[in-house]
């Protein structure tokens, strides 16, 4: 009994009920599933299609000539060890990594 003869609700034990949505049911576990293997699946599709064009242009050091456009003089060109046709300086070593 309370103050001035009103029941008290702490005495009274309250039931609530207890919360049933947790993560661990079958929708959600074939959701997570389900998402996991799409995300693994794309992912490895995509480094299957980028990985041989880095591994072949880091490991193939192919050279193709190309002209420098600043420089324009036969003297200037073949004192920085490249060569002169065409009216051009031609550098034999240029890589594609550059």
């Amino acid at each position: 009994m309370s103050f001035a003869g009103i029941p008290s609700h702490a005495s009274k034990k309250l039931h609530t009920p207890k919360n049933t949505k947790t993560f661990a049911n079958p929708i959600n576990i074939v959701f997570f599933v389900t998402s996991c293997i799409i995300l693994s699946t794309s992912s490895l599709m995509m480094l299957s299609s980028v990985i041989p064009s880095v591994t072949s242009a880091i490991s193939s050091p192919n050279a193709y000539p190309t002209s420098i456009p600043w420089i324009n003089n036969e003297s200037e060109c073949q004192h920085t060890g490249r060569s002169w046709q065409d009216n051009k300086c031609w550098d034999n070593e240029h890589s594609l990594m550059f």
